[in-house]
């Protein structure tokens, strides 16, 4: 889950980063009020969206009076920023700038292991740094101390362990002219998998990369791994979309070309989504259920590669037990391989007889994008 920045500065300032003074303006609040309880004179107004370059893209604006900070707020609400929702606005102390330093924490998968990533140069053109200037240090999470001369890392260390981050970022970490150091930036990417335990991650509001708030679906379906540990598999991805095609695939590489296979045989899918690592049958049926219940739907296809763990026979249990409520009239595919396959597809084939459903059935025996085709020609026949 990507944070905001807002909320990304709280958790730098639980573990002991400095960060600007500054609150955030929501829809219906007044800004001049919000910045008279700020009571700093010169402030920088930051849209809050979950992508970058808003320095860039007019998403930042410096305001010294009630008007500017009232017109800056009203005209950063009213837009998307690059395609991105903007849901808040942050007002902070603009700072006394004497440096700018770049500092980060991420895992690397090519390590396999955490890396500290500084740079002595950092704000927004942080891409065109030379490589050389650069520093990178392989981390071990087998130790709490860093024996690393570089600011604030220790803290940022801190808070990527304890608050089970996949990315902590500060651009730019600012030196001002009095010799502190203040993250005038945050960019905080948290584990997905780590929900079982934060409970206080259910206080973070609902959120899309989209230019829009979550639907009522999105945020079901997030639900579903919440309080889950990674074992128990996930099954609480699903992005809504405006295609008529509900889509149920099974996690791997190839999710993404499904897709443009879909478009190419001109279907428009209707959400994206995807269960992975051998959840439960509960769970891919609550996946199921929730994706089938969006209005409009002109087909099913249920489609994954060949899986290595997660049981075929327990995850089609899930989605038969949905398709037993809904009991669509619409086409279904199905193509599935792996552990427990032929169970698996005997269990479709007896829901599709006893509901009366139009449904075909497919092994490893021919390719996720033909099945594709065959959805195509299904569909065009059943209107």
């Amino acid at each position: 889950m990507n944070l905001y920045e807002c909320e990304g500065k709280k958790l730098f300032q639980k573990h002991g980063i400095k960060i600007p003074r500054g609150l955030c303006i929501h829809r219906g609040e007044e800004p001049v009020r919000k910045y008279q309880e700020l009571g700093i004179k010169e402030v920088v107004a930051k849209a809050q969206v979950l992508s970058g370059k808003r320095g860039k893209n007019a998403g930042i604006r410096f305001c010294s009076s009630e008007e500017e900070v009232r017109q800056a707020a009203e005209e950063l609400l009213s837009v998307n920023l690059r395609g991105q929702y903007v849901a808040a606005v942050r007002i902070e102390e603009k700072l006394d700038i004497a440096q700018e330093h770049y500092v980060s924490i991420t895992y690397d998968t090519s390590a396999k292991a955490p890396v500290l990533i500084y740079s002595e140069e950092g704000g927004v053109d942080i891409e065109e740094v030379p490589r050389e200037r650069i520093k990178n240090y392989e981390l071990s999470i087998k130790s709490d101390r860093l024996a690393v001369d570089v600011p604030c890392a220790q803290e940022l260390w801190n808070c990527f362990l304890k608050e089970d981050a996949r990315l902590a970022e500060i651009n730019p970490l600012v030196k001002t002219k009095d010799g502190r150091w203040i993250a005038a930036d945050a960019k905080v990417a948290l584990d997905d998998d780590a929900w079982f335990r934060h409970e206080e991650w259910k206080n973070f509001p609902p959120r899309t990369m989209l230019g829009r708030l979550p639907t009522k679906r999105e945020v079901e379906v997030k639900k579903i791994d919440e309080g889950e540990a990674w074992y128990r598999g996930t099954a609480g991805k699903y992005l809504e979309m405006d295609g008529d095609i509900a889509i149920l695939f099974s996690g791997g590489g190839a999710s993404i070309a499904n897709m443009d296979a879909l478009e190419k045989h001109g279907l428009q899918a209707a959400n994206y989504t995807e269960y992975s690592g051998n959840p439960p049958r509960e769970k891919v049926y609550a996946l199921a259920k929730i994706v089938l219940s969006k209005p409009g739907l002109r087909g099913l296809w249920i489609a994954g590669g060949v899986a290595n763990f997660t049981s075929v026979k327990d995850t089609f249990q899930g989605i038969a037990d949905a398709l037993d409520e809904i009991r669509p009239a619409y086409p279904i595919v199905a193509r599935r391989a792996g552990p427990y396959e032929k169970e698996g597809l005997a269990l479709l084939k007896a829901c599709a007889k006893r509901n009366n459903l139009k449904m075909k059935l497919f092994g490893k025996e021919i390719s996720m994008s033909e099945t594709a085709k065959v959805l195509t020609e299904m569909v065009a026949h059943s209107n």
